[in-house]
């Protein structure tokens, strides 16, 4: 099982950070200062996210890397996602990470999280280091600058609130309806990632445990209206619940399974996903998960859509 910790400097084996940082010689300059964050199986750091303070409000990860052996196991997207939470916790309002222009996977992996380019530092890995750099059969030439933005619980509300006044200017019937906020999933990856589907017509469907909803917990009902953000927080769309059953976990159906809209969009597919996300909410309620739990599915169509014009 993969831990995620904070670990000293000294912990670190050098051989994982220069799978992201080719000389020795800039992984000296880490500061004293930097914060090491690992990814550990049992006492063996098989991942590692390195993070420098700029200033007050941001920090940058400075070094990201994931041992070879236990690359394709989501630790590198899971190190980000634990980043994040340290940049919240800690009330920092941006990340920052760079990256090279050939780095294809990585790029998409952080735009995925939610990161945004802002910069690209043309001819950068040519100045600085003495020898070629080839990845992907591409030459590294230019400097990718991303940057991960953090709000305040205000300054969402706020742009959750002009997001639905913008809403029930276009659509007035809708001026005195409640509305609920939320995202799918957990974490920012699993968010953006689902939100994107239901923003391309592909999700249209959802489900969720009953009996995991607390006692003063809204349960969904048919006609709900919903706001779902990304993992930052930010509007995506606003949906409303056209349908909606409850059902045994193994009741649910091939079609049902479609709509979800997941993987290769089959029964096998929904099962093995939801599954495992629903042992794991089962386990932080200090329950057990089992086929005949009652899940309550979901259908619903999108009623707003501002093309993402509040990013």
């Amino acid at each position: 099982m993969i831990v995620f910790e904070k670990v000293q400097k000294d912990k670190v084996p050098l051989y994982l950070l220069l799978l992201a940082d080719p000389e020795e010689k800039s992984i000296k300059e880490y500061s004293d200062d930097s914060v090491f964050i690992a990814a550990k199986n049992e006492d063996t750091i098989v991942g590692i996210a390195v993070i420098n303070k700029i200033d007050k409000q941001s920090i940058e990860i400075v070094n990201l890397a994931v041992n070879e052996k236990w690359q394709n196991k989501k630790i590198g997207r899971k190190l980000l996602e634990e980043v994040i939470l340290y940049a919240k916790t800690e009330r920092y309002k941006q990340v920052i990470i760079r990256t090279g222009n050939s780095s294809i996977s990585q790029i998409s992996l952080y735009q995925k999280l939610g990161f945004q380019i802002t910069n690209v530092n043309k001819d950068y890995y040519l100045d600085k280091y003495t020898h070629v750099i080839y990845e992907n059969n591409i030459q590294c030439r230019d400097q990718v600058e991303l940057e991960y933005r953090i709000y305040s619980e205000e300054q969402l509300e706020k742009i959750i609130k002009d997001y639905w006044n913008t809403f029930i200017e276009i659509n007035p019937q809708y001026k005195d309806r409640k509305y609920e906020v939320w995202s799918f999933g957990y974490g920012n990856y699993q968010a953006n990632y689902l939100l994107s589907l239901v923003r391309q017509n592909i999700k249209s469907g959802t489900s969720s445990a009953l009996e995991l909803y607390e006692e003063n917990e809204k349960i969904p009902e048919l006609n709900d209206i919903s706001i779902v953000t990304y993992g930052d927080g930010l509007p995506g769309c606003i949906i409303k619940t056209v349908e909606i059953k409850i059902k045994k976990f193994d009741e649910i159906n091939e079609f049902e399974a479609l709509l979800e809209g997941e993987g290769d969009f089959s029964l096998k597919m929904w099962r093995s996903v939801h599954q495992n996300f629903f042992t794991k909410e089962y386990l932080e309620m200090g329950k057990e998960f089992h086929n005949k739990i009652p899940v309550i599915y979901e259908i619903f169509e999108i009623v707003y859509d501002q093309n993402d014009k509040c990013r």
